[in-house]
């Protein structure tokens, strides 16, 4: 029985601090929520047709495209389980949240739909059957994935990730600003991800002390942010970025906005997510800072820039 008028589901993006590719060999990595950077899906009930509206499409569900397949199969799994599979509805999805940058958009996305659609059922929604219809989304999204970016996108506190182990919440205790910049340029997940393995194959005991290093660095990092040493952890962040950079997954622009943003007061700056564009961080010590960084990263050409508080 509908109770609900309307049903409402909110996410927000992830940033992953430390871990990139070295995760992907059983090293630590953690992400931590963006909580200025949402997505909102609202249900509506209608008097016809199944409507999907967004910034970037407009129509029928049947008629989403391939690129976001994914959204597509869990709404109809969703209209399934609650037998609404000819009810007429509109989906409104508006976000912020930029896509293929590594901001977790897509398991974003996933989380607020569901919301929504037990919202309007007026139905509580577990954490298992949260963790079973994202992996829905994410499974054809991303192939085999990790669970990372949907623990995140629905949770308050940084996330501790090692493969094939539980994730698991910490405390962060940090204080300070993250600056988030965008290059502009769609990251190349499986792109990176074979530039690791190819050098891991020709050269594996450089590219494998690399890779621990980065989990070492994790561990510290942890350290860091519940221990509040900001500045330690800005030159984690640092040293992290220049061993990435040394495995090939970095790009010029990336290295720009990490050298704009070192130039300009930050703690520590490196590249987030699969790199070979995306986006990078920078760690300010206050607000104030966190704003002179932000506009040193736009005139070296960052395409955005987002400001958040620890």
């Amino acid at each position: 029985m509908i109770s609900q008028t309307i049903g409402v589901g909110k996410a927000h993006a992830k940033v992953i601090l430390i871990g990139e590719h070295a995760v992907v060999y059983g090293q630590p990595a953690i992400a931590i929520p963006l909580t200025n950077l949402t997505v909102t899906a609202t249900l509506r009930p209608a008097f016809r047709g199944q409507t999907i509206e967004s910034s970037n499409f407009h129509g029928d569900l049947s008629e989403l495209g391939a690129n976001v397949e994914g959204l597509r199969q869990l709404i109809l799994r969703l209209l399934n389980k609650f037998h609404l599979q000819v009810t007429p509805f509109t989906l409104a999805i508006d976000t912020n949240i930029p896509q293929e940058r590594g901001f977790g958009a897509s398991a974003a996305f996933a989380t607020a739909i569901i919301k929504s659609f037990f919202n309007y059922m007026d139905e509580s929604l577990t954490a298992d059957e949260l963790r079973y219809f994202t992996d829905i989304e994410e499974g054809i999204s991303h192939g085999s994935a990790s669970g990372l970016d949907a623990a995140t996108v629905s949770s308050n506190d940084p996330i501790w990730f090692v493969k094939n182990e539980e994730m698991t919440p910490f405390s962060m205790l940090l204080t300070g600003t993250l600056v988030i910049a965008d290059t502009g340029i769609h990251g190349q997940t499986m792109h990176a991800i074979s530039i690791v393995k190819n050098q891991l194959e020709t050269d594996y005991n450089r590219t494998w002390n690399k890779i621990e290093h980065l989990g070492h660095i994790a561990e510290k990092v942890r350290t860091d942010l519940s221990q509040n040493n900001p500045k330690h952890a800005g030159m984690l962040f640092t040293a992290a970025h220049h061993e990435l950079q040394s495995l090939g997954v970095s790009h010029p622009k990336l290295d720009n906005l990490v050298n704009a943003a070192m130039h300009a007061g930050a703690l520590g700056a490196k590249l987030t997510g699969a790199g070979i564009g995306g986006a990078m961080f920078a760690l300010a010590q206050n607000n104030n800072d966190a704003v002179t960084i932000a506009n040193a990263l736009t005139k070296s050409g960052a395409q955005n820039t987002w400001i958040q508080p620890l």
